[in-house]
């Protein structure tokens, strides 16, 4: 597991110098979601199938997120290959982050995928697993991903039993950096926001119109 996580146990924002708008990835239903604030509430667009993005996985994060926090999610993380830093509560469980410049048509724009699911880190992992082989012979590049699959991983028996979705990434070709892909580490921030936008209250919409752009698509 070239993460290092341990898949045998455990369970299923923070703030920047910059604040970075997420993607979700929903590991019930093995979707990709936009997630921004519009008119007073968060927002939900799927773009599943039209996911492609510049994965900035050189400097993909991992450690500990708790979502539970009753505030934005507390992360504690470290780049990969660094200390990796400890467990601050039971209620921590292993996560990654990792940085993406989205292709056009699913907004064109930056954002910040987290998550501590089982699935999920299967499937980042594999990600990660294809890039350190394909890095070799693509020196000084980023890969170009898609969501090619999502496969049902089913556990437990009766009431317990559930289904999660592992996400298949597929790694279609080689870029440069992006000039706006830059890497902004994680700061650890556990606190109630004071003002600003509330951090629940979701809707589902379609995926929103490509970013206006002169420069060319990647990939």
């Amino acid at each position: 597991m070239a993460l290092g996580f341990n898949f045998s146990s455990g369970g299923s924002g923070g703030s920047n110098s910059e604040i970075i708008p997420i993607l979700k990835y929903d590991a019930r239903a093995g979707r990709m979601y936009r997630r921004d604030y519009e008119g007073g509430e968060y927002v939900n667009s799927d773009i599943s199938r039209t996911f492609k993005a510049v994965a900035d996985l050189e400097n993909i994060e991992v450690g500990w997120i708790n979502f539970n926090t009753g505030s934005a999610p507390d992360m504690v993380m470290a780049r990969h290959g660094e200390a990796h830093p400890s467990q601050p509560s039971a209620e921590h469980k292993q996560g990654v982050r990792l940085l993406v410049r989205l292709g056009k048509e699913c907004g064109g724009d930056l954002r910040e995928i987290a998550g501590n699911s089982k699935s999920m880190l299967r499937g980042i992992d594999d990600l990660h697993n294809e890039y350190l082989k394909g890095v070799v012979d693509n020196p000084n590049k980023l890969p170009v991903i898609t969501l090619k699959d999502t496969v049902p991983v089913t556990t437990g028996e009766g009431a317990k039993k559930s289904t999660n979705y592992v996400p298949i990434f597929e790694i279609v070709s080689w870029v440069a950096r992006p000039a706006d892909l830059v890497y902004v580490p994680k700061v650890r921030f556990n606190a109630p926001p004071s003002g600003g936008a509330p951090l629940t209250g979701s809707r589902q919409v379609n995926a929103p119109a490509p970013a206006v752009s002169s420069e060319d698509d990647f990939g």
